[in-house]
């Protein structure tokens, strides 16, 4: 079933052409995913010739990745509204928001990661798109790893591996494979944290209890 996200949301102006065939495909996406997705058959449901829809995007894969832009371009807003003021609770909370998308947008997820469909160097914006939301993830562990949660590796080291834990968990999650969708947001606070230097939390434990 399709969810909506008033972030993905394109206006419909009529007239406007690769704008109505954006929308209708990312309607055709989040119903149906993206093997459902045919330039011609958009073209016949808004009314238009094939050759007037090819003169905006090149093939299918170009529509695709228009569609993947606007998704990573989503997932970074989603991203840079999380609270920045304590850097344990952001880290934390940027991985709880990162599965949350995936949730919410499960074929646009699938497809923004799909390799084999739009695999990386075919398109540059999209490569440059996943970079941006990247980026927020890695400026928020070099804020954690600066006052000492995050364990002292290099920095590009750590962002991978915390990228690598939450598109895992969102994998699962999105394709069913989590024994209880109740528990997912505490498995997910729970996974995330895996990645934060425990001691640190113990020495301010250990801190508090001697001086009270």
């Amino acid at each position: 079933m399709a969810v909506s996200s008033t972030s993905l949301k394109t206006n419909y102006h009529h007239g406007d052409l690769p704008q109505q065939a954006h929308q209708l495909a990312l309607e055709i996406l989040r119903e149906h995913g993206d093997a459902a997705i045919s330039l011609r058959a958009l073209a016949k449901q808004i009314g238009v010739s094939a050759p007037a829809l090819y003169r905006h995007f090149v093939d299918r894969d170009s529509l695709l990745a228009e569609l993947a832009i606007t998704g990573f371009s989503a997932l970074r807003e989603r991203l840079l509204a999380v609270d920045q003021s304590d850097p344990r609770r952001a880290l934390i909370d940027i991985g709880l928001v990162y599965v949350s998308f995936a949730r919410d947008e499960p074929n646009l997820y699938r497809l923004m990661f799909g390799g084999r469909v739009l695999p990386k160097g075919i398109h540059p914006r999209l490569d440059t798109a996943g970079k941006g939301a990247f980026q927020v993830l890695e400026d928020t562990i070099a804020q954690a790893q600066a006052v000492g949660y995050v364990k002292p590796i290099p920095l590009s080291l750590m962002t991978a591996a915390a990228w690598s834990v939450v598109h895992g968990l969102s994998q699962l999650s999105i394709d069913g494979h989590l024994p209880s969708t109740k528990a997912e947001p505490h498995l997910a606070e729970g996974v995330v944290t895996l990645l934060l230097d425990g001691s640190i939390a113990e020495n301010k434990q250990h801190n508090k209890d001697t001086t009270s």
